[in-house]
Order: structure tokens, then sequence, then C-alpha cells
């Protein structure tokens, strides 16, 4: 170390790791240790700087601000020491050690920790600081290890995992305050619920968040804050009109809300740290929330509403002995009640993670029943409707093909209506089918998709020929489509169900337009023909397949005409 006569101007840099227990070292008390150590060595105080509830392992997922100001003292000389409770205070990862060792070399600084001061042009400190903040990082990697077999445990056992879910809320040990589960919260519960009936319905998404919003029904995490809404308030602080513009819609209580969420970013703090406190002390958030199609989504799906217990994003399994005394594998037990039972979760998962269900987007808007269902015969394009044409349905990409409105209705409807009001309607759609074979199914396409894509990556690597990935390409494909198929059974709105019988015609005609066109994209893909005949006020049905989508024998589906 260099001489005595050295004048120490230092900085204090204060950070716990996230400790809801108090079982850490705080900020406080690191603070107090290093007001001690500054005056029993004579220290000139620069300063402090405090990252609390932040990690520094090669772990962490956000920024250390403060630690970044530290440095900046350190480079301009407005500081040659800078003192930690304990190394991995700094740090605990060996590339952050790296340039806080360059750093005070290059500066000629100093670095204590521990009681000890290390003078970083010495080798000799050097090298004890490379000690300690190799075994700095051992422990992040230690206490990594920890919590993925600790988080291992916890769903193994059926415990919840992460933030609370919608519909839930949080019982904690009043002595301890540890979680004791997740109980359900009435009143979010009957929004999920009331969700759920609407999807089973097969209602489109922009539609029922319509109506959640009409209703005033408040939204998910409505009064909740997280890090991407605290960066909002600061975006608007950014700019005076904008901000002055958000401050006149708010009442003086949220003015001051939003004043102190612009004061701690702007002093440094963390957008998650300062949504973490919000949410403590139960500060409303500013914005009013609405429903749109992906918070319907999130919420009819959510897993944890269905009793499912996911790890690292796949449901738990557990392997049992069925009946007939195969093993299966089924979801793993939770430790919470479910709001949407497994069979309504697998039937909204299938349907509404359909990626040919997107393809026609009613949204809330529709109006004529064949637009975007039937099909140019000529070139597979969607038929459109055109007011421009007098009411008529034309191919929407090059116009092979055109038919009046209201006669292409009525014929279809008409086609649809008969096929429904059939005895063995149940049978041709499936509607007697067991739902495990469609859960099943599911799972086999999406093993089947996983072995493809090992396949695919030997073939990149030059593990597999061409030729015997071309064939097995082809096989696996060919699994996959009938897996598939055979899971679309959980796509059949329920609601199908009620009107398959003699009562058929006058249920249907009941319904909104958005669940009739349901049914019928569910049950059919017409195409339209070009016409050699000029026909007035009738229709050249000779030129037109209903395309039935019915049950073929092996499970897959067939497309007939009635």
């Amino acid at each position: 170390m260099r001489g005595a006569d050295v004048r120490y101007v230092g900085v204090k840099y204060l950070r716990a790791s996230k400790d809801r227990f108090g079982n850490s070292i705080s900020v406080e008390s690191q603070e107090d240790e290093g007001n001690e150590f500054f005056e029993d060595h004579g220290i000139e105080d620069a300063g402090t700087f405090t990252d609390n509830h932040l990690s520094a392992s090669v772990y962490a997922t956000e920024g250390r601000p403060d630690y970044e100001r530290a440095l900046d003292m350190l480079r301009q000389g407005k500081a040659n020491l800078l003192w930690t409770f304990e190394s991995g205070r700094a740090q605990r990862d060996i590339e952050i050690y790296a340039k806080l060792r360059r750093i005070l070399k290059e500066m000629g600084a100093f670095w204590a920790y521990g009681g000890r001061i290390y003078d970083m042009t010495n080798a000799r400190d050097r090298r004890d600081t490379l000690r300690d903040a190799v075994d700095a990082e051992g422990v992040s990697d230690a206490i990594s290890d920890h919590v993925r077999r600790g988080v291992r445990k916890r769903a193994r056992s059926g415990k919840h995992a992460g933030s609370r879910a919608f519909g839930y809320r949080s019982v904690y040990d009043p002595d301890t305050g540890e979680s004791l589960g997740w109980v359900i919260e009435e009143n979010e519960a009957r929004v999920v619920r009331r969700i759920r009936d609407a999807g089973l319905e097969g209602k489109p998404l922009a539609r029922i968040a319509l109506d959640l919003n009409a209703d005033g029904v408040p939204c998910a995490r409505d009064r909740k804050w997280d890090a991407r809404l605290v960066r909002k308030v600061l975006n608007e602080y950014r700019h005076e009109r904008e901000w002055n513009g958000l401050l006149a819609k708010l009442d003086p209580a949220e003015q001051d809300v939003a004043r102190t969420v612009a004061a701690r970013g702007q002093a440094g703090d963390t957008p998650r740290a300062i949504a973490r406190d919000l949410n403590r002390e139960k500060v409303p958030y500013l914005f009013p929330s609405k429903w749109d199609e992906t918070k319907v989504k999130n919420i009819m799906l959510s897993r944890p509403a269905a009793g499912l217990r996911q790890h690292h994003g796949d449901v738990l399994m557990t392997k049992v002995v069925d009946e007939s005394g195969a093993e299966v594998m089924v979801p793993s037990k939770v430790q919470w009640k479910e709001i949407i039972s497994p069979d309504d979760h697998a039937i909204l998962s299938a349907r509404y993670n359909d990626p040919n269900r997107y393809r026609n987007k009613d949204g809330t808007r529709v109006k004529w029943w064949w637009s975007g269902i039937a099909l140019c015969g000529e070139c597979e394009s969607p038929m459109t409707r055109s007011a421009r044409q007098g009411g008529r349905y034309l191919c929407r990409a090059g116009r092979c093909v055109s038919r009046d409105q209201d006669l292409l209705d009525a014929w279809l409807t008409e086609q649809a209506l008969l096929m429904l009001e059939r005895t063995d309607a149940a049978k041709l759609f499936r509607l007697d089918a067991d739902l495990s074979e469609s859960q099943s199914a599911l799972q086999e396409a999406k093993q089947l998709r996983a072995e493809l894509d090992g396949w695919r990556q030997d073939a990149i690597a030059g593990r597999v020929t061409r030729a015997s990935f071309i064939e097995i390409e082809a096989g696996l494909t060919r699994r996959i489509e009938q897996a598939e198929e055979r899971a679309q059974r959980a796509t059949l709105p329920p609601l199908l169900t009620d009107i398959i019988g003699p009562g058929a015609r006058q249920a249907f005609l009941g319904l909104d337009i958005a669940a009739q066109r349901e049914i019928l994209r569910t049950i059919m893909r017409p195409r339209i023909y070009k016409t050699p005949r000029r026909l007035v006020n009738r229709l050249d049905t000779d030129t037109i397949d209903p395309g039935f989508l019915i049950a073929s024998e092996d499970g897959g589906l067939d497309v007939a005409v009635a």
C-alpha cells in the first residue's frame, strides 16, 4: 500500500438484493458500517450511492444505475476510493470485477471492503481482490442453483409460482410473512367465469372485450403498476407539453403520484423498484385500463386459473397408471382451486390458439354471413362483399369470380341449416367424440413437432443426409397433420350442440351474426367457381361447392358436398 500520507476521498456503494424476510444485511446497516469505517480511517465522504433490491450476479436482469454513478465519480477523479460492505456488494460477476479493477488501476484508486483498503496499483492487492471476486461469483452460482432446486421443489409440490394470477389473492403467515398460497378472489373470479363462458359460446375476443368495457368491468391489473407503466409516466415527463396535458387530466392526489414517479425516476430509481413500492402502498394506477383482445385471451387461457402448474413454460405433468393399467401423463396436482375446469381450458386453448381462426377475424363490425369464409374456387382467395358492385361477393385477389350476395347468402345458409337439421349431425361433426382424445392429440402433435425440429437441426449439422431427412420430414409432417385434425374436435363451439336437430333453424337464426359465422366457419369451407352462364335473379348452384367439414372414419376431417 502507498504511504500513509495518501488523502482518501471515498464514495460508499450500498446494495442489497431483494430480501422479503429481512435475513440479509440491509443498506441501512451497510451505511452505518461505512460511516464508521470512513471516520476510523479519516476518509473524506464524497457521497453515498444505493441500489436496493437489485442483484449484482451474472443472472441479474436489471442494471444498477447508482453503481454506474459511483464509477463515474472515480473516472472523473472526484473520488479515489470505493467502499463496499464486502466484495460481492460491488459485483458477483468476474466481467464486472474486471471493469472495476481496470478503472481503479488506471485512476490509481483504492477499493475498501471487509475492514481493509486495497491499493489497485499493487499486484498483490489485485490478486487478493480477484480471489474474493471469484468466490463471490461462486456464491452467486450456488445461490442460483439453490433457487432452481427450490423452484423445482415448489413445482413438484404443486405450490404457486410468481405473482398471483388474476382471480386469486395471496394469503400470508401473519408472523413470518411467508406465502400460504392462493385463494379465490370472488370479484375477479366472476370476471374469469364470464370470459370463460363467452369463449365456450365461441364469441370473438374483440366482442368479449367490447362487452366488458361497456359494462364497466374492471380490467385485469387495472390498479397494478409494473415497469412498463412507470416508463409510460416517465416518457410523458420528458416532454413538457405531454406532461402538462397529463396533469390536466388528473385530480390533485393523482398529480402528486405522477410527480412522485417522475422525481424518483429522475433520482435514478429503476421503474421496477418504483412499481414495486407503489403496489406495496396500494397506490392505484393513473391511467384507466381497458379490455382488449390480448387481455381477454390471457385471462381465458390462464393456466393457473385452470389449476395447471407451469415450469419452464410447460405444464408440469405426472406419470400415473390408469384404470387399464397403462402409464399415462396427467397434469400435476396444485394447492389452489381451479376457476376454469381442465376440460374447458382444453377447449378454449384449442379454439383460440388455432392459427386458422385468425385468418378471418370477425371483430365487432362484421355484417355479412360469408365474407372471408367462402373461398374463390379458382385461386383460393377469400370472397369479400363489395357494395360498389351492387352488393356482390367478389374474389379478393384477382376477382376471378363474383356472385350476388343475397342469393349466395340464402342458398349457402340453407345448405348449412339442412345439414344441421339432420338426425346424424352430431356424429358427422364429432360432437360425440371424447374430449380426452383431443387433448392427447394436441400433446402428440406438440411432441412430433419437437421431434421434427430435432431432425431438422441434425440435417443442418450434417448428421443426417438430405435424402434421409426428406423422407423423415414427410412422414412426421403427415403424422402431425393427422394429430392436429383429431384435435379439431375441441374447436367446435359448444353452442353447436344446441342447434343440432329439428330446432336447428330457429336456434341458429336467434344467434347474433358473430356466433352464426363461428358455426358456419366451423362446419363449412364453401368454394365458388367460374360459371359459363349468365342467370338473371338466379344462382348457378352447380358451380358452388358448400364444402362441409365432416368426420372421416380415421378421425380426420373430410370435405363433402351436401
